[in-house]
């Protein structure tokens, strides 16, 4: 009977709060999994039966936030050494190998240097081609003795995501243009537990139909690490064509982004977000300077804004983008509301000042509930939910 048995990482560390964090893991692998799998959370491991697709089941797990591993496990009753040393027989091995022991039952009868030892001269003595290389192995015999009688034996392991079950920490609500980053800061933020609401600034008819298309799909592709989420599409055109026409060329990004928080917090508050996340890199644009961003800051008067990406290489970005499959989406090359607007030179070290200035000429609190008034909101689910 094969189980595939999962792992978890810093929920170990949590002490009497862990397991308000397992109820939370146990939900969100049995939301992205069919309804008739089994999931059982138990001795500091997460065990997965009845599944119909092995391989499919495997590749889900490792989308789920919280799981440092995922191995296909032979499951061995024992009531002596001997019992799961007769299921060793068994196992092929061919090349380098070598042997771990997790020993969670302490009062089996031998420690884990000796049994692993006695597990890999009985592989040895079975199989011709196999050799012993703790330090380079080609395969890992990995062996959980548990409570209760119960081994499991497996000679692979899928490393998983890492990091905390979405939901743990609360909700943010992100900023995302069509870009690489936003898609990235969103992955990055529900890996330390946040659910991830999205909110997207459209301009038509400057930006098409088919812009629009490519940020529902990234924010699609983003829930398919196990949760569901909103998607908030805010009407920007007049905001962008006011800002155009009677403010400074050089402030319009710096204004048009301080719309946007504004427009994010109050969505936000309005929907039980403890925060905001944007896909700010610190330099990599000139709206994303100290001062560029001190002046967003500004504006957010409740939400803390979290900028996940802020220190990141765009390398960093662009592999992390590839890895979690929102890369192609990005650079599909439809315009977002930012490049529609961009002015030749904008100010790269904005004065707050200078800026709020600039902001007089508009009827800011008028623009912003105009445009939260004609918001459309989506519901995204888990992509994989049955």
């Amino acid at each position: 009977m094969n189980v595939i048995v999962c792992a978890y990482g810093e929920i170990h560390l949590k002490g009497a709060n862990r397991g308000f964090f397992l109820r939370k893991l146990e939900r969100n692998i049995k939301g992205i999994l069919p309804q008739t799998t089994k999931v059982t959370v138990t001795d500091t491991r997460v065990l997965v039966t009845d599944y119909t697709d092995e391989q499919q089941t495997v590749e889900r797990l490792q989308r789920v936030m919280g799981l440092i591993s995922i191995k296909v496990c032979q499951k061995v009753n024992y009531t002596q050494p001997k019992d799961i040393l007769a299921h060793l027989k068994k196992l092929k091995i061919n090349g380098k190998f070598k042997v771990e022991i997790n020993r969670a039952n302490k009062n089996f009868p031998i420690k884990s240097p000796t049994f692993a030892a006695q597990c890999g001269d009985l592989i040895l003595q079975n199989n011709a081609q196999a050799v012993v290389d703790v330090h380079h192995p080609d395969t890992i015999v990995q062996i959980e003795i548990r409570n209760n009688g119960v081994a499991y034996v497996a000679t692979g392991a899928q490393k998983g995501l890492g990091g905390l079950p979405v939901g743990v920490s609360g909700r943010a609500i992100c900023l995302i243009s069509g870009g690489i980053d936003s898609p990235v800061a969103a992955f990055l933020a529900m890996k330390r537990g946040l659910a991830v609401d999205f909110v997207h600034f459209a301009t038509p008819p400057y930006t098409s139909d088919l812009a629009l298309a490519k940020v529902e799909t990234l924010c699609r592709q983003v829930c398919t690490y196990g949760h569901e989420a909103k998607l908030y599409i805010v009407p920007f055109t007049e905001i962008g064509s006011r800002i155009q026409k009677n403010c400074h060329d050089q402030y319009i990004i710096t204004l048009m982004r301080r719309f946007m928080i504004a427009l994010t917090e109050k969505i936000g508050l309005a929907n039980g977000a403890d925060c905001i996340i944007t896909g700010e890199n610190l330099a990599q644009v000139a709206s994303q300077t100290i001062q560029g961003i001190t002046s967003n800051n500004f504006v957010a008067k409740q939400l803390p804004i979290l900028r996940p990406l802020i220190c990141f290489d765009k390398e960093e970005i662009v592999n992390l983008a590839k890895k979690i499959g929102t890369y192609e989406t990005s650079i599909l090359p439809y315009q977002d509301c930012c490049t529609v607007f961009v002015p030749q030179h904008p100010a790269i070290k904005p004065n707050l000042t200078d800026v709020l200035a600039e902001e007089e000429k508009l009827d800011f609190d008028t623009l912003v509930n105009n445009s939260y008034n004609a918001i459309l909101c989506k519901n995204l689910p888990n992509t994989y939910a049955e």
